[in-house]
């Protein structure tokens, strides 16, 4: 086995085997003990009658695994589901391999029970629990009525709705709500990274928090959310580049109509899917380490060698295992963040035997990660416009993207996407600030009015127009985009201009 500290992009990386601490670490122990516990409880009650020697062993293993939390954490000891993940006592559980396929069937036992909390309010006992499987049993084999209809001790079962913790407070206006999520997560992913590569321990539960975020803004504000892609004083850092990643995946993602459960693992692939680059050159706690990364824009693209990245690759695996455990949403992770490092003038196949093709979630995500690299200036070239990163997407032609996806991406973001200046064949100038509303016509997006025809300024008096709309007759449109033009040219910040 190599020494990951002598590669040329290994750093120091033994932080990956101590990113708890003691306390975290015990924590995840016991927090594993109880949900393996429980599995072996319920399969077993499954299997025996409860009056079957059988069941000695597991009885006596969940008493000790409440027992034993109860007595390190002083407190009561409850799991619970959410968004198919499971939390002890409200903070995430890190599953390793023996606990993964026992979390599984636990996830589907809360979910035929119609509950998503269970809660031992005091120490267990033998009574407790044979109450609570005879309970259990009465409903999964007889199906007479509802868990909660049993006696159950000092167990508790319900299902508890998840709600924000800003209930209560004024409703914020839309603007305002879209620029705090994205400044928050800016803010939260730059801390995430930067954690990382000083070898603490990153808040992986605020990530999922921010992806929620996103997922839950209304369709309607999804323009303010493309908008913030043109952030100028952020835009070429890494963690700037994960969140606009995960915003187009998303955005994209719904206008197809995914599930919030497939938008969560759609985002959190996005957001991992560049991750490796926060590894390269790690720091001490002070921050000294390689020179050529400096906190605040990590360079994301560096010259690796085929051994190089696939050292690379390994170590973001590790990374991702050790922040949210082993679940089929941390290697669909894995998956993207290995299929995505690969350069992107090649295409996504042949990684496999078989000819096996990338994932959905990976075309999904390159393609997100390559429309915001290339609207991004760099020293070697400067940024693209929005609507000819679309059009290279477009005109691929499956050398790099799947072709049917490419189309659907620049039917749902749009072939002149939001922040684009256009020129219409009435000779007015205006801004793309929403998404078509017809994506079959995505070339016809719409456009708030900047110039009229006469070649003046209208200000905020300027219309937005749908590029949609026709004539009476229906068989011309009433304006149609000739070419595209540079904001610069009329002293135009994108974010500014929808942000104030």
């Amino acid at each position: 086995m190599s020494d990951l500290g002598a590669t040329p992009t290994g750093g120091s990386l033994g932080f990956l085997q101590e990113l708890d601490g003691d306390r975290e670490g015990q924590f995840n122990t016991m927090g594993r003990n109880l949900v393996n516990g429980l599995f072996v409880l319920l399969r077993s009650a499954g299997m025996h009658d409860l009056n079957n020697d059988a069941l000695i062993r597991p009885t006596q293993g969940m008493i000790d695994a409440v027992g034993a939390f109860m007595k390190a954490f002083h407190e009561e000891a409850s799991i619970q589901l959410v968004d198919g993940t499971f939390f002890v006592n409200k903070r995430l559980l890190r599953l390793d391999f023996s606990t993964f396929q026992n979390a599984r069937y636990l996830r589907r036992i809360f979910e035929f029970l119609g509950v998503n909390e269970l809660t031992f309010t005091q120490a267990a006992d033998k009574s407790t629990l044979h109450s609570f499987l005879l309970a259990f049993l009465k409903v999964v084999r007889e199906r007479q009525g509802a868990i909660n209809d049993y006696p159950l001790g000092t167990i508790r079962l319900r299902k508890v709705e998840v709600v924000s913790e800003d209930v209560g407070e004024t409703v914020e206006e839309p603007r305002v709500q879209v620029l705090n999520i994205y400044a928050s997560g800016l803010l939260m992913l730059r801390s995430f990274v930067n954690d990382l590569r000083r070898g603490k321990s990153p808040r992986h539960s605020r990530v999922k928090r921010l992806c929620l975020d996103l997922i839950d803004v209304e369709p309607r504000y999804h323009n303010l959310l493309l908008a913030l892609l043109h952030l100028e004083n952020y835009k070429g850092n890494l963690f700037c580049h994960m969140l606009n990643t995960a915003v187009l995946a998303i955005v994209f993602g719904q206008r197809l109509g995914l599930t919030r459960n497939q938008l969560v693992d759609l985002g959190m692939a996005a957001f991992h899917h560049d991750l490796g680059w926060a590894l390269v050159g790690t720091l001490d706690q002070q921050g000294n380490g390689d020179p050529a990364l400096d906190l605040d824009g990590v360079q994301y693209s560096p010259q690796c060698t085929a051994e190089e990245m696939e050292d690379l690759r390994t170590k973001v695996a590790q990374a991702l295992v050790r922040m949210g455990g082993f679940n089929e949403s941390v290697i669909n992770r894995m998956i993207v963040a290995f299929e995505c490092q690969i350069p992107e003038d090649a295409a996504a196949v042949g990684l496999y035997y078989h000819n096996n093709p990338a994932s959905f979630m990976t075309h999904v995500v390159r393609m997100a990660s390559f429309y915001d690299e290339l609207t991004t200036g760099r020293p070697h070239r400067p940024a693209l416009p929005p609507d000819q990163v679309m059009r290279r997407i477009l005109d691929d032609g499956g050398r790099t993207f799947d072709p049917f996806l490419g189309k659907l991406f620049g039917n749902c973001i749009g072939a002149y996407p939001v922040g684009t200046v256009v020129e219409l064949d009435t000779a007015e100038i205006g801004l793309v600030v929403n998404l078509p509303t017809n994506p079959v016509n995505f070339h016809r997006p719409q456009v708030k009015l900047l110039v009229d025809n006469a070649g003046r300024p209208v200000g905020d008096r300027g219309a937005i127009v749908d590029l949609n709309e026709t004539f009476r007759g229906g068989s011309k449109y009433l304006r149609t985009i000739e070419r595209t033009q540079p904001p610069s040219q009329f002293s135009l910040s994108v974010t500014r201009f929808f942000f104030g």
